[in-house]
């Protein structure tokens, strides 16, 4: 019974062309992954880390950070990241999905409300189930209707909590968090913000973009990954020592995970140290590669809708999850790596090819990529 009703509920996906699957991508010309500064295929980086991991005696943690698993490299590369990113203290987390399941989860109680954008990670959304607090949606990078929220919500007794991402995964369009910060300051909401794509990617040596905005005043909690422009895995949340305290006697992705391994602190450390000496430019050369990019796909525009982005996240919208797989498998079979993204992860009539640069791409590969959709 229960393989029926599961081939079922997978033939009805397939039916929809949105039935999942698992691929390799080796020999392929990579515009799919978050890697966008090249760090997880970074030579000096590599022997950075293989020299590191030399000096330390076990490679797993061996446990829950409270119990066996915590480790002096772990709270020495919170201390890098407090340092880097100018917080008072930071916590690290097995990915960037735990830290927002553990902090919308658990901090916001019952009777207070969490007013987020409406396009926010699938991780802040299970975060805010597994929750007790209210949650409103406003409007996409919308600060009148995030305004008109925040003005309705004074009859709430509880706190008020605004969640946001600092740059969207799918449109890779920023978030206005001047404008946001300062309205939380002025309805005394507790702005929490995610960083995942930012990070490395934006501010001086790719503090991301609250630092670049001199934002972190304004900022109650900040999300950083590690596995994205880091190239490693794991993750950070950011903001005072009470909340870092809070954290570790409630979330319990924390709690009743074992922690990171040994080699993905040694990574994180390691890339960490690079972006310190050598990320501007890193990030300078990743911005030259978007703006060509930029400039290659107007060729196409009158032929397709291509989503306004100066990010390394570039977004052409082919509405339909037939006609989207079709295109995406074709450029596939010349061996460029372009995944297409299909309703139900995005809205229906918004499907897209989501291309991904980085810093590896060569301007001959963008323009090799951009022919095969004229």
């Amino acid at each position: 019974m229960i393989e029926e009703r599961l081939n079922d509920i997978l033939k009805k996906l397939e039916t929809k062309s949105a039935l999942r699957s698992l691929k390799h991508c080796q020999g392929m010309v990579d515009f799919c992954s978050n890697d966008y500064l090249g760090l997880s295929v970074s030579n000096e980086l590599h022997e950075r880390v293989l020299e590191s991991f030399k000096k330390i005696e076990k490679s797993g943690s061996g446990g829950s950070r409270l119990l066996s698993g915590n480790h002096p490299m772990m709270e020495n590369l919170e201390k890098q990241l407090q340092d880097f990113h100018q917080a008072d203290a930071a916590l690290l987390f097995n990915s960037g999905y735990d830290a927002n399941l553990s902090i919308f989860g658990c901090l916001p109680q019952r009777g207070d409300l969490i007013l987020y954008d409406s396009l926010v990670h699938a991780s802040i959304h299970d975060g805010m189930r597994i929750g007790k607090a209210e949650t409103k949606a406003f409007k996409h990078n919308d600060c009148e209707d995030l305004k008109q929220l925040l003005e309705s919500a004074f009859e709430i007794k509880g706190q008020v909590f605004v969640a946001v991402e600092s740059l969207y995964s799918m449109d890779g369009d920023l978030a206005p968090l001047s404008e946001i910060a300062d309205l939380c300051q002025k309805y005394g909401a507790a702005l929490i913000v995610d960083e995942a794509h930012a990070t490395g990617v934006f501010g001086h040596n790719g503090v991301g973009r609250v630092q670049e905005l001199g934002l972190q005043n304004k900022v109650f909690a900040r999300l950083h990954t590690f596995g994205k422009a880091i190239g490693g895995h794991g993750a950070a949340i950011l903001g005072s020592d009470t909340l870092k305290q809070f954290l570790i006697n409630f979330a319990r992705p924390l709690i009743f995970s074992t922690a990171l391994s040994l080699y993905d602190i040694v990574h994180a450390n390691e890339a960490y140290k690079l972006l310190r000496e050598n990320g501007e430019n890193l990030r300078l050369s990743l911005h030259d590669k978007i703006k060509f990019f930029r400039s290659e796909i107007e060729k196409v525009s009158q032929k397709y809708s291509i989503l306004n982005s100066i990010s390394p996240i570039q977004g052409i919208i082919i509405p339909g999850n037939e006609m989207v797989m079709k295109i995406a498998e074709n450029i596939q079979g010349h061996s460029f790596d372009v995944r297409a993204i299909r309703y139900p992860s995005v809205a229906a009539g918004s499907e897209r090819l989501r291309i991904c640069l980085h810093n590896y791409n060569s301007e001959t590969e963008i323009t090799n990529l951009i022919k095969l959709l004229l």
